[in-house]
């Protein structure tokens, strides 16, 4: 008998204390008195069941120390709950500013020397102040070709552009005339090359032995064209020599020249 009432005696302040225990550590994590109250009673009169309630309940996190009574809180407590000390929000200070950028220096222009006055300018200019002429040039092609007897006879025109057909003894003549001029003035010997500009078209006129090629270019940039002509020259006076050398103006026996022409205006000689 003794020992039953130790037995209940024991328990009755185990229960005592946890029930103590958990309203001290309701206290901590902010729970107000009537609820503290409550919890005191729930988990004395419910044993274990009502502390295992609580401990469900409660809200998790680990307790802190309070700055002003050093005593533990939970942290997400506005106000400690034992001294009423205010929890200190951050102040929200405004970003730094960011830092001033310095001014990109302007890199100088690049200079490059005009392909026709020789005068510097700079890179992305269009026209040449000086000469007034194109600066950056496009791709030079031959648009036309009028191969030429010795004697002045247009032997044939070949052109890259889709048009009707010219006049095309007047511009031979031409032609014709102007390699005439330039021959007894210059006294030039087979083989050499004549220039001249009309316009936005630049004329090279190779000499061969037999014939005359006068290429018509489009653009400026006439020296790779140099060499090409007299190669084709040279190619067809040497297959072709026996029929050049006494051609009786039957333009049908020169149509095979037509192949190394238009070989010349695609750049195959290049």
């Amino acid at each position: 008998m003794g020992a039953e009432v130790l037995i209940g005696f024991i328990f009755i302040i185990f229960q005592i204390s946890v029930s103590v225990w958990s309203v001290m550590d309701a206290r901590k994590r902010g729970y107000s008195g009537l609820k503290r109250l409550f919890i005191f009673f729930l988990v004395l009169f419910i044993p274990l069941l009502g502390l295992l309630i609580y401990l469900v309940m409660r809200p998790s996190g680990k307790l802190a120390v309070c700055q002003r009574c050093k005593k533990k809180v939970l942290p997400i407590l506005e106000q400690c709950p034992h001294c009423g000390l205010k929890k200190q929000r951050p102040v929200r200070r405004p970003p730094p500013p960011p830092p001033r950028q310095q001014p990109a220096t302007q890199p100088k222009p690049q200079k490059i020397k005009c392909p026709h006055c020789g005068q510097m300018v700079e890179a992305q200019w269009k026209t040449c102040p000086y000469c007034s002429r194109k600066i950056k040039i496009g791709k030079t092609i031959i648009d036309e070709v009028f191969l030429i007897y010795k004697d002045g006879r247009l032997i044939k025109h070949f052109t890259r552009r889709l048009k009707p057909d010219v006049d095309q003894d007047i511009l031979s003549g031409m032609l014709t005339a102007v390699q005439d001029f330039i021959r007894d003035s210059f006294k030039g010997e087979t083989g050499d090359l004549n220039h001249m500009q009309f316009g936005r078209f630049q004329i090279l006129m190779g000499h061969g032995r037999f014939i005359t090629v006068a290429a018509v270019l489009m653009g400026d940039e006439i020296e790779p064209f140099r060499p090409q002509i007299i190669k084709s020259i040279d190619q067809m006076e040497s297959d072709y020599e026996v029929i050049l050398r006494d051609w009786d103006g039957e333009v049908e026996q020169l149509n095979v020249l037509g192949r190394y022409i238009m070989d010349l205006i695609e750049g195959r000689y290049a």
